[in-house]
């Protein structure tokens, strides 16, 4: 059988479009085969500000510029559509059934708009896009097609389609939960590893009533519309992602989602959109939140989200990270982790294929790399659930979601910053050994620390403490640890909004310069840096969509601009 591509990539979804968008600029032959067709509906649509930098990252290394568009909201919103969302921040409100809902028990981690403007993605048209830059740059992208069997030979991959087969030197299966090699090659754990558990229901709305018109105040610089809003209740929680929340918007549209625990709320033999109707009864701002409210597609029910892997690459094949597993939406990890896995498995393929050297060794690190992302979600998760039932441990856990965040944004920054500097891929070697620890320093006081304080918490998750003793310890420990500046807030227990203005980068250099550990002075120096260096340039910042948007909020002249 003759050889008709290099790579044959199973799924169009961004994960295998992105891929065959680097892959074919590198000279590479790539085929995608998906049985659906875009545009279609899609979840993971919130970035956090690593996932912005890894699309900055890896637009340059593997020189597909388009893939910077979606590294700011303006970028995207002017280069791929007009129906994405703003993000200035994560927004959490904590509830108790029957009560309204507490300003008290609220917090926030504003993004300063001169580090980053997040997106809102509608997936369905970032996917698109995303597909259409994979085709401009060679790839062939068969829509349509169902894949019936795969098989893997030592010299060769053969894909058996409905319409025929497709012969290739690789594979990439990037097709999610219904993984055609996950099956083929009886590779999901029974059980799923992870200790995690949670189940969820989802669709797009209209009519949903922004948030900062329902509560009773919306304390903090960030309004509740303009953010990933996070509903918080013991057992689980409901996101409230808007496309339709700027002036220039051109999508009435509202993703909502609830993610629980099967154990406290088991699900109901009622259709989805009836039990969630029904469930937020109980929470009356969330009810008069969506009074109003109407999907606008079918509401999708799943069973247990969560799936793992026995192993996510081999000879000639790989499973990209959501067809290797898949934890919960929360904290907004899925595109992040999506783009950790391409940085690092790209590279190596293309060297392969040049090479002609598809040993499994070659691919150890992704395979590590792989599973170890999954784990530490897992264990951020897990612990977040585990904390939701008790205030208390929930306010010390959101400040070691957001202390891990900020630690990892100035890790992958700096590494960011050198490869600009250098143009050298070695430097890039510490953001993957990093990554499986969900990004954080190979600092030995910052690991104890995060590895102490996920041990607590899971302490609470298995019932041999209590959720008060171990918030109490976690707040200690944070107030005694010395690698985050007091500037930010984090580590005040009398704080809850976690906010970086420019009016506090000043001190926060000093403070790096003579009180923070060496290296994390530097990781912060590097990255704040970094963005001096980059916010004015036009190939980072839309500068001209960003007066737009401003301009649109003035009477009279707004009509126009919008």
């Amino acid at each position: 059988m003759r050889e008709d591509t290099d790579v044959v990539i199973l799924g169009a979804g961004i994960a295998g479009t992105i891929l065959a968008a680097v892959l074919a600029r590198g000279g590479v032959k790539v085929e995608v085969l998906d049985a659906g067709h875009h545009p279609r509906f899609a979840i993971g649509e919130s970035t956090i500000p690593h996932t912005s930098t890894l699309f900055r990252l890896i637009a340059e290394r593997y020189d597909v510029p388009e893939i910077k568009y979606l590294a700011t909201f303006h970028g995207a919103r002017a280069n791929v559509s007009a129906n994405h969302g703003i993000k200035r921040g994560f927004n959490f409100h904590w509830h108790e059934p029957g009560k309204r809902q507490d300003p008290e028990l609220a917090h926030q981690l504003p993004i300063p708009s001169i580090m980053h403007t997040e997106t809102h993605f509608l997936r369905a048209d970032l996917d698109h896009w995303v597909m259409r830059v994979a085709e401009k740059y060679g790839a062939v992208v068969r829509q349509g097609v169902r894949v019936t069997g795969v098989d893997l030979g030592e010299d060769g991959v053969t894909v058996k389609t409905d319409g025929g087969s497709v012969r290739a030197r690789y594979i990439v299966d990037a097709s999610g939960f219904r993984s055609v090699l996950a099956s083929t090659l009886d590779l999901r754990d029974k059980p799923c590893r992870f200790r995690h558990h949670s189940r969820s229901m989802f669709t797009h709305m209209e009519g949903v009533v922004p948030w900062e018109r329902v509560a009773a105040s919306n304390p903090g610089p960030v309004r509740g519309s303009q953010s990933t809003l996070h509903h918080i209740f013991d057992g689980g929680w409901i996101w409230v992602i808007p496309f339709n929340n700027h002036p220039r918007a051109g999508s009435n549209f509202v993703s909502v989602g609830m993610t629980v625990d099967p154990r406290k709320h088991p699900r109901r033999d009622v259709p989805a959109g009836q039990e969630f109707a029904e469930f937020i009864e109980q929470y009356p701002d969330i009810r008069d939140q969506f009074s109003a409210a109407r999907p606008v597609r079918d509401w999708v029910a799943t069973d247990r989200l969560q799936y793992s892997s026995s192993r996510t690459t081999g000879h000639r094949w790989a499973l990209a990270m959501h067809a290797a597993g898949f934890l919960d939406p929360l904290f907004s990890r899925g595109l992040s982790f999506t783009m950790d896995w391409i940085n690092a498995f790209a590279w190596r393929l293309l060297d392969a294929l040049k090479e002609d050297d598809f040993s499994v060794e070659r691919f150890e690190p992704v395979e590590r790399l792989t599973r170890e992302l999954l784990d530490y979600n897992d264990g951020l998760v897990a612990n977040a659930f585990t904390s939701f039932g008790s205030f208390e441990l929930w306010d010390a856990w959101v400040r070691i979601w957001a202390l891990g965040e900020q630690l990892a944004l100035f890790e992958c920054n700096r590494s960011y910053a050198l490869f600009r500097a250098t143009r050298d891929p070695a430097v890039l070697q510490r953001l993957e050994d990093v990554a499986p620890h969900g990004s954080l320093p190979d600092i030995p006081e910052v690991r104890r620390f995060f590895a102490w304080a996920y041990a607590r918490a899971g302490a609470v998750g298995d019932g041999s403490a209590s959720p008060q003793v171990v918030a109490a310890e976690l707040l200690k420990g944070m107030a005694e640890s010395n690698f985050s500046p007091p500037e930010f807030g984090i580590v005040d227990p009398a704080n809850r909004f976690f906010t970086a203005t420019p009016g506090r980068i000043p001190r926060v250099l000093r403070w790096a310069a003579r009180e923070a550990p060496e290296e994390i002075g530097r990781n912060l120096t590097q990255a704040i840096k970094l963005f001096a260096a980059i916010r004015l340039h036009p190939a980072e910042f839309s500068v001209a969509e960003e007066v737009k948007q401003v301009l649109a909020r003035v009477p009279g002249l707004g009509r126009v601009v919008r």
